[in-house]
């Protein structure tokens, strides 16, 4: 049986490494189930509401660096919405597959016609539709090194009856290309970084989920600068553990101990976060930002300094030109204000309360 363009979007999505598409099952999405179906390398997770598969899709994108899932016309793919935007603020790789109406009824009002260009323009970095057998691999190629490459929702807007077409090759590339580059600041940049942090006495590292990768690095500067290490509600899970210098989360769900350090440090070193919440940031102190995302640097804060990089490879270079420092004075003080602040914590989950007015914080404890 000549294969068609359901089994060859299949095999790109494999060699991709999606491992699951979640979904309901809908019938402008049946020759792609089907061909998952028949392929076998892929998991069909039936959802009970397209909305909950795209949070899934969101959630194992942000664990294992690609997800895809997939909504039939109409409906079906408008419920996606949230989870794509979801994804897509959170910088995570996914692709979706907007099943649509066949090709013949498309600027007619048929039952379920959405324009899926239109729609999902605002949560994508990639949105087009496959209307021909020739453009299916070369569209999905493209949405899959958009979603890899820009860290975001590439959409593949998908009629059902080009999925059932007889599939073509493509005269150009179809594999995807996996690039890894070591992204730094230039030596003049790593020492006018290094000089800043070397005459500043009191120091307070942020850290976002960028630096998730340099766990040891960022561990070894605080060491060396003798400095607390703050981290976001995202960057917590990469650099909270064995961190004898963290000082936990600031912003909406933090403590006060993190947001009081980088109030009172002479200088505060964003590593790899686009932390939303500006009010929390200090004004009257030096702000260093290093971020792989040139776009990113200083639309959350005035900066001293705006840096290009991957943190883990910024910090090797920069590690060389520290001088060690001495006084430890600033970084004591701060995580004895962070055991105050657990010690807090743990006065309300050991609180059980009483009759009808159960304490919240113990109920969550219970196992």
């Amino acid at each position: 049986m000549a294969k068609i363009v359901a089994d060859q979007l299949v095999e790109m999505l494999v060699e991709a490494g999606v491992k699951r598409v979640y979904a309901v099952t809908g019938d402008s999405l049946n020759f792609f189930n089907e061909a998952i179906r028949k392929d076998g390398r892929i998991k069909w997770i039936h959802v009970r509401h397209e909305e909950v598969g795209a949070y899934a899709a969101a959630a194992e994108a942000e664990l294992d660096g690609i997800a895809c899932c997939a909504g039939s016309c109409g409906p079906g793919h408008i419920h996606l919405i949230n989870g794509m935007y979801e994804a897509h603020r959170s910088h995570v790789p996914m692709i979706v597959i907007a099943s649509t109406i066949n090709t013949p009824e498309m600027g007619m009002g048929y039952f379920q016609e959405t324009n899926t260009i239109k729609l999902f323009d605002d949560c994508s970095c990639y949105n087009q539709l496959i209307t021909t057998a020739e453009q299916a691999p070369r569209i999905i190629q493209t949405a899959i090194q958009h979603a890899i490459g820009q860290k975001g929702v590439a959409v593949i807007g998908l009629p059902g009856d080009v999925l059932e077409m007889k599939a073509q090759d493509s005269s150009v590339s179809t594999q995807l290309f996996r690039v890894n580059p070591v992204i730094r600041p230039s030596d003049d940049e790593l020492d006018a970084l290094a000089k800043t942090i070397n005459v500043s006495k009191c120091v307070t590292i942020f850290c976002g989920i960028g630096a998730t990768a340099a766990h040891r690095e960022v561990v070894e500067l605080s060491q060396k600068i003798l400095a607390p290490v703050g981290y976001s509600f995202r960057g917590k899970m990469g650099i909270q553990h064995d961190n004898p210098f963290e000082i936990g989360m600031t912003g909406l769900l933090g403590q006060a101990s993190a947001y009081q350090s980088m109030h009172e440090s002479d200088l505060v070193l964003l590593l790899g976060t686009d932390f939303p919440y500006d009010k929390f940031m200090p004004e009257d102190n030096k702000i260093i930002q290093i971020d792989t995302a040139v776009e990113r640097l200083g639309r959350r804060a005035k900066l001293e300094m705006g840096l290009c990089g991957d943190i883990k490879h910024t910090l090797l270079a920069l590690l060389p030109l520290l001088d060690q420092k001495e006084d430890t004075s600033f970084l004591e003080s701060q995580l004895k204000i962070y055991e105050k602040v657990k010690d807090n914590m743990r006065m309300f989950m050991e609180e059980q309360g009483g009759e009808d007015t159960i304490q919240p914080e113990f109920l969550g404890t219970l196992h």
